[in-house]
């Protein structure tokens, strides 16, 4: 009997101890003063898998280096942004992203994306704080790099009457996108070589989720309907090859190598 009861409070130890473990806080990262733990990486997979579903393809360890990623580069921005001000998580403009998001969901209205939502433990002000950091570092960005943009008015005022003639077929193209940087050939094979694997073996959105560093990766690299008249003639050029269902060539832009994906074409 006494054999019985020990194993019996030795089986409950173990379980309590697995549950302890399970429980604990791991510091995974730090950046500056600020730490990053499992938890918040365990938040950051409910996130992302709330706002992308098909990140459900990917394997769990994907997932989670996903999402340490992301956070780390939130993180980065955040402390970035608050060097210069406060973020302002209250402005009635982001409730327009807020829709957006939902929308592309196919969520009919804000109450019923909280409800959403709630099954991943989290609520609107939690997709509101994210898209606050993100825009304010997009503005942030733009501040500091706008003087040096060069605009002929002139030369894209001509541009748009001609693409905008009434005689010509408007075109549009339904794509998603890949960002990626590479220090050296060698660097730039290599990560080239992982992004075409991930398209084989799994698909372009999931290899965006994985290898973009674009603010659309969150979104699979989806961008959406873009128009002709929309695309610079060195990205159109390229489109212009594809079919439906294919992907560019590393196109070099100014922030590294862009892979498109074509998924549909309407005129």
């Amino acid at each position: 009997m006494f054999k019985k009861i020990f194993i019996l409070f030795t089986i409950i130890n173990l379980l309590s101890n697995v549950v302890i473990a399970e429980n604990k806080h791991e510091i995974i990262i730090k950046i500056n003063n600020q730490i990053i733990t499992n938890f918040d990486i365990q938040k950051e997979t409910k996130y992302l898998l709330a706002l992308n579903p098909s990140l459900n393809n990917l394997s769990t360890k994907q997932i989670k280096e996903l999402s340490k990623n992301s956070l780390i580069r939130e993180k980065i921005k955040e402390n970035e942004i608050l060097k210069y001000y406060k973020i302002n998580y209250e402005d009635p403009e982001l409730t327009k992203f807020v829709t957006n998001i939902y929308k592309r969901l196919n969520i009919g209205d804000e109450a019923e994306f909280n409800t959403y939502l709630s099954k991943f433990d989290m609520n609107i002000n939690t997709v509101i704080k994210k898209i606050a950091i993100e825009r304010d570092w997009n503005k942030m960005i733009f501040g500091k790099f706008k003087n040096q943009i060069v605009v002929n008015e002139l030369k894209i005022k001509k541009n748009l009457e001609k693409k905008l003639d009434k005689s010509e077929i408007q075109t549009s193209y339904l794509i998603s996108e890949i960002l990626f940087q590479a220090k050296n050939e060698k660097e730039f094979e290599e990560t080239y070589n992982d992004i075409i694997k991930a398209v084989d073996e799994s698909s372009f959105k999931s290899a965006a989720s994985i290898y973009s560093i674009s603010d659309s990766s969150i979104n699979s690299g989806e961008i959406g309907w873009v128009k002709k008249n929309e695309i610079s003639n060195s990205i159109y050029n390229e489109l212009n090859k594809l079919n439906i269902g294919d992907i560019t060539q590393p196109i070099k832009v100014a922030s590294g190598f862009l892979i498109i994906y074509l998924e549909d074409v309407k005129k």
